[in-house]
Protein backbone atom coordinates (compact mmCIF):
# COMPACT_ATOMS: atom_id res chain seq x y z
CA UNK A 1 0.00 0.00 0.00
CA UNK A 2 2.30 2.56 0.51
CA UNK A 3 3.56 2.11 -3.20
CA UNK A 4 0.08 3.59 -4.37
CA UNK A 5 -0.11 5.33 -7.26
CA UNK A 6 -2.99 7.22 -9.23
CA UNK A 7 -5.14 4.85 -10.81
CA UNK A 8 -6.89 7.77 -12.98
CA UNK A 9 -3.12 9.35 -14.48
CA UNK A 10 -0.14 7.50 -16.12
CA UNK A 11 2.25 4.86 -14.42
CA UNK A 12 5.32 6.63 -15.35
CA UNK A 13 8.47 4.62 -15.35
CA UNK A 14 9.59 6.56 -12.06
CA UNK A 15 6.09 7.59 -10.99
CA UNK A 16 6.41 11.25 -11.17
CA UNK A 17 3.12 11.39 -13.23
CA UNK A 18 0.93 9.87 -10.79
CA UNK A 19 0.07 11.19 -7.06
CA UNK A 20 1.56 10.14 -4.05
CA UNK A 21 0.14 9.34 -0.38
CA UNK A 22 2.72 12.10 1.12
CA UNK A 23 2.33 14.14 3.96
CA UNK A 24 1.77 18.18 2.78
CA UNK A 25 1.75 21.06 4.74
CA UNK A 26 -1.19 23.95 3.70
CA UNK A 27 -0.56 27.23 4.70
CA UNK A 28 -2.66 30.41 3.46
CA UNK A 29 -5.95 32.39 4.17
CA UNK A 30 -9.27 31.51 3.92
CA UNK A 31 -12.77 33.28 3.66
CA UNK A 32 -15.39 32.19 5.54
CA UNK A 33 -19.29 33.02 4.55
CA UNK A 34 -22.48 31.44 6.51
CA UNK A 35 -25.38 31.05 5.02
CA UNK A 36 -28.87 30.16 5.57
CA UNK A 37 -31.52 28.72 2.26
CA UNK A 38 -34.92 27.67 1.73
CA UNK A 39 -33.43 24.90 -0.19
CA UNK A 40 -33.32 21.36 1.60
CA UNK A 41 -29.17 20.62 1.46
CA UNK A 42 -29.83 17.05 2.64
CA UNK A 43 -30.64 16.57 -0.99
CA UNK A 44 -27.36 16.57 -2.04
CA UNK A 45 -25.98 14.34 0.80
CA UNK A 46 -25.70 10.52 -0.06
CA UNK A 47 -27.25 8.25 2.67
CA UNK A 48 -26.61 7.62 5.53
CA UNK A 49 -25.45 11.19 5.79
CA UNK A 50 -27.49 13.82 7.57
CA UNK A 51 -27.69 17.34 7.67
CA UNK A 52 -27.07 19.07 11.15
CA UNK A 53 -29.31 21.74 9.79
CA UNK A 54 -30.46 21.00 6.15
CA UNK A 55 -30.79 24.78 5.61
CA UNK A 56 -27.69 25.88 6.70
CA UNK A 57 -24.24 25.94 5.34
CA UNK A 58 -21.09 27.93 4.66
CA UNK A 59 -18.55 28.48 1.71
CA UNK A 60 -15.13 28.41 2.12
CA UNK A 61 -12.92 30.61 0.32
CA UNK A 62 -8.99 29.74 0.26
CA UNK A 63 -5.53 31.34 -1.40
CA UNK A 64 -3.40 28.32 -0.68
CA UNK A 65 0.37 27.34 -0.73
CA UNK A 66 1.22 23.48 -1.12
CA UNK A 67 4.93 22.44 0.16
CA UNK A 68 5.45 18.26 1.14
CA UNK A 69 6.25 18.06 4.92
CA UNK A 70 9.51 16.55 4.28
CA UNK A 71 11.66 17.33 1.14
CA UNK A 72 11.79 21.06 -0.97
CA UNK A 73 9.26 22.85 -1.49
CA UNK A 74 7.86 22.76 -5.69
CA UNK A 75 7.99 26.06 -7.61
CA UNK A 76 4.91 28.67 -7.47
CA UNK A 77 3.19 27.23 -9.93
CA UNK A 78 2.97 24.23 -8.53
CA UNK A 79 2.33 24.79 -5.14
CA UNK A 80 -0.18 27.55 -4.73
CA UNK A 81 -3.67 27.85 -6.06
CA UNK A 82 -6.88 28.57 -5.03
CA UNK A 83 -9.82 26.93 -3.71
CA UNK A 84 -13.93 27.06 -3.69
CA UNK A 85 -15.84 25.07 -1.66
CA UNK A 86 -19.88 24.93 -0.84
CA UNK A 87 -20.29 22.78 2.58
CA UNK A 88 -22.82 21.41 5.18
CA UNK A 89 -22.38 20.12 8.85
CA UNK A 90 -23.05 16.50 8.42
CA UNK A 91 -22.87 12.90 10.39
CA UNK A 92 -24.25 9.67 10.27
CA UNK A 93 -26.46 8.18 12.44
CA UNK A 94 -24.12 7.63 16.13
CA UNK A 95 -20.96 9.94 14.63
CA UNK A 96 -19.61 13.25 15.03
CA UNK A 97 -20.60 16.44 12.84
CA UNK A 98 -18.16 16.81 10.26
CA UNK A 99 -17.91 19.08 6.94
CA UNK A 100 -19.02 17.38 4.03
CA UNK A 101 -18.57 19.68 0.86
CA UNK A 102 -20.95 19.74 -1.50
CA UNK A 103 -18.63 21.28 -4.35
CA UNK A 104 -15.43 22.02 -4.87
CA UNK A 105 -13.33 24.29 -7.30
CA UNK A 106 -9.55 24.34 -7.61
CA UNK A 107 -7.46 26.53 -9.98
CA UNK A 108 -4.59 23.79 -10.67
CA UNK A 109 -5.32 20.34 -11.80
CA UNK A 110 -2.22 19.12 -9.40
CA UNK A 111 -5.13 20.02 -6.89
CA UNK A 112 -7.41 17.31 -7.51
CA UNK A 113 -4.86 14.38 -7.76
CA UNK A 114 -5.21 12.05 -5.31
CA UNK A 115 -8.37 14.37 -3.37
CA UNK A 116 -10.31 13.35 -5.69
CA UNK A 117 -9.58 9.65 -6.87
CA UNK A 118 -8.09 8.06 -3.42
CA UNK A 119 -10.21 10.23 -0.92
CA UNK A 120 -13.03 11.06 -2.79
CA UNK A 121 -13.45 15.26 -2.45
CA UNK A 122 -15.57 16.05 -5.65
CA UNK A 123 -12.82 18.61 -6.89
CA UNK A 124 -13.18 20.52 -9.99
CA UNK A 125 -10.90 22.58 -12.50
CA UNK A 126 -12.08 26.29 -12.74
CA UNK A 127 -10.93 29.98 -13.02
CA UNK A 128 -11.08 31.23 -9.25
CA UNK A 129 -10.01 35.16 -8.85
CA UNK A 130 -9.62 36.02 -5.27
CA UNK A 131 -8.59 39.46 -3.76
CA UNK A 132 -5.08 39.85 -2.21
CA UNK A 133 -4.33 40.84 1.14
CA UNK A 134 -1.17 41.22 2.72
CA UNK A 135 -0.56 40.88 6.61
CA UNK A 136 0.04 44.38 8.51
CA UNK A 137 0.43 45.66 12.24
CA UNK A 138 -3.24 45.47 12.18
CA UNK A 139 -3.84 42.07 10.83
CA UNK A 140 -4.90 43.32 7.12
CA UNK A 141 -4.34 45.98 5.13
CA UNK A 142 -6.46 48.70 5.05
CA UNK A 143 -6.66 49.85 1.72
CA UNK A 144 -10.08 49.71 -0.08
CA UNK A 145 -9.28 47.30 -2.13
CA UNK A 146 -8.62 44.79 0.64
CA UNK A 147 -11.85 46.01 3.02
CA UNK A 148 -13.91 45.17 0.20
CA UNK A 149 -12.95 41.43 -0.59
CA UNK A 150 -14.42 39.89 -4.25
CA UNK A 151 -14.17 36.15 -5.21
CA UNK A 152 -15.52 34.92 -8.90
CA UNK A 153 -15.69 31.56 -9.67
CA UNK A 154 -16.40 30.38 -13.62
CA UNK A 155 -15.85 27.08 -15.44
CA UNK A 156 -15.25 27.73 -18.74
CA UNK A 157 -17.14 31.03 -19.80
CA UNK A 158 -19.73 30.24 -16.88
CA UNK A 159 -19.69 32.45 -13.96
CA UNK A 160 -21.26 29.99 -11.13
CA UNK A 161 -20.32 31.30 -7.90
CA UNK A 162 -19.27 35.66 -6.76
CA UNK A 163 -18.67 36.78 -3.63
CA UNK A 164 -18.76 40.29 -2.28
CA UNK A 165 -17.36 40.65 1.34
CA UNK A 166 -17.06 43.88 3.19
CA UNK A 167 -14.48 43.35 6.13
CA UNK A 168 -14.31 44.96 9.10
CA UNK A 169 -11.30 45.39 11.72
CA UNK A 170 -13.90 46.49 14.32
CA UNK A 171 -17.08 44.61 13.31
CA UNK A 172 -17.83 42.07 16.81
CA UNK A 173 -16.88 38.42 16.49
CA UNK A 174 -19.29 36.09 14.75
CA UNK A 175 -20.39 32.59 15.48
CA UNK A 176 -17.97 30.35 14.11
CA UNK A 177 -17.72 26.84 12.12
CA UNK A 178 -16.82 23.78 14.41
CA UNK A 179 -14.23 21.18 12.87
CA UNK A 180 -13.95 17.70 13.39
CA UNK A 181 -12.44 16.84 9.90
CA UNK A 182 -14.62 15.46 6.85
CA UNK A 183 -16.56 12.50 5.87
CA UNK A 184 -16.29 12.19 1.84
CA UNK A 185 -18.04 9.49 -0.34
CA UNK A 186 -15.18 7.29 -2.22
CA UNK A 187 -17.01 5.57 -5.59
CA UNK A 188 -14.81 3.90 -8.26
CA UNK A 189 -17.21 2.61 -10.55
CA UNK A 190 -17.24 -0.98 -11.62
CA UNK A 191 -15.28 -1.83 -14.39
CA UNK A 192 -17.16 -4.20 -15.66
CA UNK A 193 -21.10 -4.53 -16.03
CA UNK A 194 -22.44 -6.83 -13.21
CA UNK A 195 -19.62 -5.90 -10.78
CA UNK A 196 -19.52 -3.99 -7.49
CA UNK A 197 -19.15 -0.74 -7.90
CA UNK A 198 -16.74 0.37 -5.04
CA UNK A 199 -18.82 2.88 -2.34
CA UNK A 200 -17.58 3.48 0.98
CA UNK A 201 -17.96 6.91 3.66
CA UNK A 202 -14.52 7.99 4.54
CA UNK A 203 -13.92 10.05 8.15
CA UNK A 204 -10.60 12.37 6.42
CA UNK A 205 -8.41 13.93 8.77
CA UNK A 206 -6.06 16.46 9.23
CA UNK A 207 -3.53 17.43 12.10
CA UNK A 208 -1.28 20.46 13.41
CA UNK A 209 -4.38 23.29 12.32
CA UNK A 210 -4.03 26.26 12.99
CA UNK A 211 -5.80 29.56 12.33
CA UNK A 212 -4.98 33.54 12.98
CA UNK A 213 -7.12 36.13 13.98
CA UNK A 214 -10.16 36.76 12.43
CA UNK A 215 -11.60 40.04 10.59
CA UNK A 216 -15.22 40.05 10.15
CA UNK A 217 -17.64 41.34 7.51
CA UNK A 218 -20.49 40.71 5.42
CA UNK A 219 -20.97 39.15 2.26
CA UNK A 220 -23.37 39.09 -0.72
CA UNK A 221 -23.27 36.29 -2.83
CA UNK A 222 -24.79 35.08 -6.43
CA UNK A 223 -25.02 31.21 -7.55
CA UNK A 224 -25.31 30.46 -11.42
CA UNK A 225 -25.44 27.19 -13.47
CA UNK A 226 -23.05 25.67 -15.74
CA UNK A 227 -23.77 22.32 -18.03
CA UNK A 228 -22.57 20.78 -14.96
CA UNK A 229 -23.04 22.60 -12.05
CA UNK A 230 -26.65 22.94 -10.66
CA UNK A 231 -26.16 25.89 -7.95
CA UNK A 232 -29.13 28.22 -8.95
CA UNK A 233 -30.52 24.89 -6.99
CA UNK A 234 -29.56 26.02 -3.59
CA UNK A 235 -31.85 28.97 -4.17
CA UNK A 236 -31.17 33.03 -2.60
CA UNK A 237 -28.81 32.60 -0.24
CA UNK A 238 -29.49 34.83 3.21
CA UNK A 239 -26.20 35.19 4.76
CA UNK A 240 -25.84 35.47 8.23
CA UNK A 241 -21.68 37.05 8.38
CA UNK A 242 -18.12 35.96 7.10
CA UNK A 243 -14.96 36.28 8.27
CA UNK A 244 -10.86 36.38 6.54
CA UNK A 245 -8.49 34.66 8.71
CA UNK A 246 -4.86 33.07 8.19
CA UNK A 247 -5.21 29.54 8.23
CA UNK A 248 -2.35 26.26 8.38
CA UNK A 249 -2.66 22.59 8.72
CA UNK A 250 -1.05 19.10 7.58
CA UNK A 251 -2.89 16.88 5.13
CA UNK A 252 -1.47 13.25 6.46
CA UNK A 253 0.06 11.00 3.86
CA UNK A 254 -2.68 8.54 4.91
CA UNK A 255 -5.65 10.92 6.51
CA UNK A 256 -8.60 8.62 5.97
CA UNK A 257 -10.10 5.83 7.23
CA UNK A 258 -13.09 3.63 6.36
CA UNK A 259 -16.23 4.05 8.27
CA UNK A 260 -18.09 1.70 6.20
CA UNK A 261 -19.13 0.38 3.16
CA UNK A 262 -21.77 1.65 1.15
CA UNK A 263 -24.38 0.21 -0.90
CA UNK A 264 -24.60 0.32 -4.88
CA UNK A 265 -26.17 3.12 -5.87
CA UNK A 266 -29.04 1.22 -7.84
CA UNK A 267 -29.65 -0.56 -4.86
CA UNK A 268 -29.67 2.01 -2.31
CA UNK A 269 -33.11 2.81 -1.56
CA UNK A 270 -31.90 5.69 0.66
CA UNK A 271 -30.17 7.87 -1.73
CA UNK A 272 -31.94 11.00 -2.38
CA UNK A 273 -31.77 13.00 -5.31
CA UNK A 274 -32.01 16.97 -5.27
Amino acid sequence: MTRLIGADQPFGIDRKLSYRMAADRYTGRVLYVTFRTAADLSAWLPAPLAAADPHAGFLKLYELKRRPEIGAPLPPAFSQYHEACVTVLAAPPGEVTRHYNLFMWVSHDWAIYKARAALGWPKKIATIAMTRTYPAPDRYDQDEGSLTFAVDVSRYGYPILSVRARLDPHAPEQPGVPFNGFYTVRHIPAPLDGDEDLRELLVIETRDGWAGPAVYGSAEVTLRDAPDEELSLLGTLQVNGCWLRDVGWVLPAWPARRLMHLPPLDTDMGERKP
